[in-house]
């Protein structure tokens, strides 16, 4: 292993989220066409997130966290999420569960244009929507309080 490997490999938190994606299908021990064909993706969409010219569907990350095993928050779904706000946890904790909006909408009985508008802070949440999108996430309700730490919530759930 070259010394630049070396130091991706002690510094994967620093590297980006391709050369992370690569790291993480190496040490599951998968080639890129194993990884493709666990993800049911084209090999081409693999190389597009390993060198950064694409990232994966949002909806995506559980099965490619699942696939790789490791957990989910590693892949910084969070990353450009402000997690002081409702809109964006109930996006945070859709994600974790790897739900589009349209899927999260049917699946649980919510309107769609409700859901954006949750997320996209344009409409408040009610406490009674918040518990039941608790229940149906399967998401402790403290995770929505915005005074508390999310994935502190999330490791104690």
């Amino acid at each position: 292993m070259t010394e630049q490997a070396t130091a991706a490999n002690e510094n994967i938190e620093d590297n980006s989220f391709g050369e992370k994606m690569v790291q993480w299908r190496e040490n599951a021990g998968l080639t890129r066409k194993d990884f493709a064909r666990k993800l049911n993706v084209s090999l081409t969409a693999v190389k597009n997130w390993e060198t950064g010219h694409s990232t994966p569907k949002l909806t995506k990350y559980s099965e490619i966290a699942k696939v790789l095993g490791i957990n989910v928050r590693e892949m910084g779904l969070d990353a450009n999420l402000d997690l002081d706000r409702v809109g964006d946890r109930i996006k945070y904790a859709r994600l974790l569960r790897g739900m589009s909006i349209e899927a999260f909408s049917y699946e649980f009985g919510f309107a769609i244009q409700t859901v954006k508008s949750w997320e996209s802070h344009a409409a408040d949440v009610s406490d009674a929507a918040l518990e039941r999108i608790s229940r149906a996430l399967n998401v402790p309700y403290e995770f929505f309080r915005v005074k508390s730490d999310p994935h502190t919530v999330l490791e104690n759930a």
